[in-house]
């Protein structure tokens, strides 16, 4: 039996989209400014903008919109870099504490939805099998 791979990830990212559909109507915030708040909630060490568009394949232009919106409703905060003066570092703020607790629970049951009836073994076998395809086709060897 012959599976259409391309079919599976749209659908996986449709279904995890969709279990933030009450908190976007509650917290009037866009699936993009909880995707960026996602990511550097969850990954503190990647705190540039550009880490967002590398590592989470989302448009620069969005990334940008996104945390312009975050910033001015102090979600996160941005200081300028010292390595580097002409980039910012981001950094999520003591204010978005409670969204980012919602956040990360809708993450946790999406987990638990999409493992569900497998082994810790089997779960760690798909992350591998998956990198490798990633990296056949181009993407870092670190990630």
């Amino acid at each position: 039996m012959k599976t259409f791979t391309f079919a599976i990830h749209p659908y996986i990212i449709k279904k995890y989209n969709s279990l933030f559909d009450e908190l976007i109507q509650e917290e009037q915030i866009t699936q993009i400014e909880i995707d960026v708040l996602a990511f550097l909630s969850n990954n503190p060490e990647y705190n540039h903008a550009q880490d967002i568009v590398n590592r989470r394949g989302i448009s620069k232009g969005h990334v940008s919109i996104a945390i312009e919106k975050l910033v001015s409703k102090h979600y996160v905060e941005r200081q300028c870099d010292l390595k580097n003066r002409r980039c910012n570092t981001l950094k999520v703020t003591e204010n978005a504490k409670d969204l980012v607790k919602k956040i990360q629970a809708i993450q946790r049951e999406f987990e638990a939805m999409a493992y569900q009836g497998m082994s810790q073994e089997e779960i760690e076998k798909y992350h591998y099998w998956l990198r490798r395809v990633y990296q056949n086709l181009g993407g870092g060897e670190d990630e």
